[in-house]
């Protein structure tokens, strides 16, 4: 165990790092490369129908958002190790990266330089998560780990997803993991979605990115800051 208190900075990924959305780049990859087609269509068009509830407030923000990220591994499901690396460099590579707010990189670069212990936390698979952060220079990575079973991803996650709740908790369990005694006071927090207020509300620097309605009213009435 560390007893030296480290400052952290934790960065979301889609919409706060990148301007694309992941979803959209696993399904365009798919359909253009006749790939889990059937899984992807029925991904697509079961979570647009659930915008039709959360958007007359009948649904929770966090179960909308949460749907979306534990059924994500549909989207590869049947693929096998190799194959994914390969696609989740392609979507690394030639679609999430392509997109880098230039504005939150640089904070990033800024944090790092400060010698921040950076984090890239995100509800997207873990594997992909790892290669971003490591092209982006991230200490570590915290995402959703998908199930394998004989070397191919079975479509399920391994609970819990890393949204909402979900996020925060893998976050503890992390810290508690590494053994890192955290300043969470100095530490800064990035998302741009009221799904992540839990882990906004850990440190004490919150800031809201491209907020979304909900996250951007209530960053306002804290007095957090808006980017």
């Amino acid at each position: 165990m560390n007893d030296k208190e480290t400052k952290v900075a934790l960065f979301d990924l889609d919409g706060t790092l990148v301007k694309a959305h992941l979803w959209v780049g696993l399904a365009k990859y798919n359909l253009k490369n006749k790939e889990n087609i059937i899984s992807t269509l029925g991904y697509l068009i079961t979570h647009t129908i659930l915008m039709i509830p959360w958007k007359m407030k009948l649904m929770s923000s966090q179960y909308f958002y949460k749907s979306w990220v534990q059924d994500m591994p549909q989207l590869i499901k049947g693929v096998d190790n190799e194959k994914a690396k390969e696609i989740f460099n392609w979507l690394a590579d030639y679609y999430l990266l392509p997109t880098l707010r230039n504005d939150t990189h640089e904070i990033l670069k800024k944090h790092q330089k400060e010698g921040f212990i950076t984090i890239l936390i995100s509800g997207a698979f873990q594997g992909l998560l790892d290669i971003i952060a490591n092209r982006l220079g991230f200490n570590f990575a915290i995402g959703t780990e998908s199930e394998i079973s004989q070397n191919k991803f079975t479509g399920h996650i391994i609970a819990p997803a890393c949204s909402g709740q979900g996020k925060l908790e893998k976050t503890k369990r992390f810290f508690s993991e590494k053994g890192l005694k955290i300043n969470f006071k100095e530490s800064f927090a990035y998302a741009d979605s009221f799904v992540d207020l839990p882990i906004l509300e850990l440190v004490g620097n919150p800031v809201a990115v491209s907020p979304d309605e909900k996250l951007k009213e209530f960053a306002q009435i804290k007095g957090w800051q808006i980017i």
